[in-house]
């Protein structure tokens, strides 16, 4: 279980496998590295695959109280330093795309290619109240009106923000798996919300023009709940240049998950043809 104590004063757990062009995925708000498994563990067979706790989740730690996307690209571009990785192939999910964009935009050299997954550039083009940055007051009387544990649960397994209703309804042992490997290794309450408000005061839209590498917006068709990431995904392509837009027919925001064959051949089929 290899941990690393970053220059950025991050203590941060890793892991590192497989041989090919370097891929590292980066997670949503507030999951560990175990989301990835068993789901991503694949791409080991065609690409060396770093996966990590962002600090505050699972067993990562900070020295400071303070988080921001910016910390958290450096974490990420310090983990490939001590890793010896001079560019590689960026693959983050929802925060976690957030997290890559901005190490995008401020380590052009160090980002082959980027895949943004049911993710956006920030709050400006989000609908509605959650175009304002800060926490969001739908975020606050969930927690305190059914409390941590129940409102992540909700969120992850037991509405259609993640997983199709079709398919909770068809697979309810995988919504029982996929909350039991993700709960116990997620940040906590704490650190959660500083996650979220690191998430909400972020901004990156007027920047995407910026975007020098290669990038893929992945989406699915059903990603259209509260924060509309199907608007967000198309603000995106309509401000990168040469930016390529594929969207997932029956997916929501938890399609690496739901659809994880099908998500691991869109990866891999994309790095292969930007090496």
């Amino acid at each position: 279980m290899p941990m690393v104590a970053l220059p950025t004063g991050a203590d941060l757990y890793y892991e590192a496998d497989g041989e090919g062009e370097a891929l590292l995925l980066i997670p949503s708000t507030g999951f560990s590295c175990e989301v990835w498994k068993p789901s991503q563990i694949p791409l080991q067979g065609s690409h060396r695959l770093v996966i990590h706790d962002p600090r505050g989740c699972g067993r990562t730690t900070a020295s400071q109280s303070v988080y921001t996307i910016n910390q958290m690209s450096n974490d990420v571009v310090a983990l490939m330093d001590h890793l010896g990785i001079r560019s590689a192939h960026l693959f983050g999910h929802s925060m976690g795309g957030r997290i890559a964009l901005e190490t995008a935009l401020n380590f052009p050299g160090r980002v082959k290619s980027l895949i943004m997954a049911a993710s956006g550039s920030g709050q400006a083009p989000r609908p509605g109240a959650d175009c304002v940055p800060g926490l969001p007051h739908w975020l606050l009387t969930r927690l305190v009106g059914n409390g941590f544990e129940h409102s992540l649960r909700e969120e992850y397994t037991d509405t259609s923000s993640f997983f199709t209703d079709e398919y909770r309804k068809a697979h309810p042992e995988k919504m029982e798996a996929f909350w039991r490997m993700v709960y116990p290794t997620h940040a906590k309450m704490d650190a959660y919300l500083h996650l979220i408000t690191a998430r909400h005061q972020w901004e990156a839209t007027h920047r995407l023009g910026d975007v020098q590498c290669p990038t893929l917006v992945l989406i699915g068709d059903n990603d259209q709940g509260r924060s509309n990431h199907l608007v967000q995904a198309e603000a995106m392509v309509s401000r990168m240049r040469g930016a390529t837009l594929k969207i997932l027919e029956g997916q929501s925001h938890g399609f690496p998950w739901q659809a994880a064959d099908m998500t691991n051949q869109v990866v891999s089929a994309w790095v292969a043809t930007h090496t």
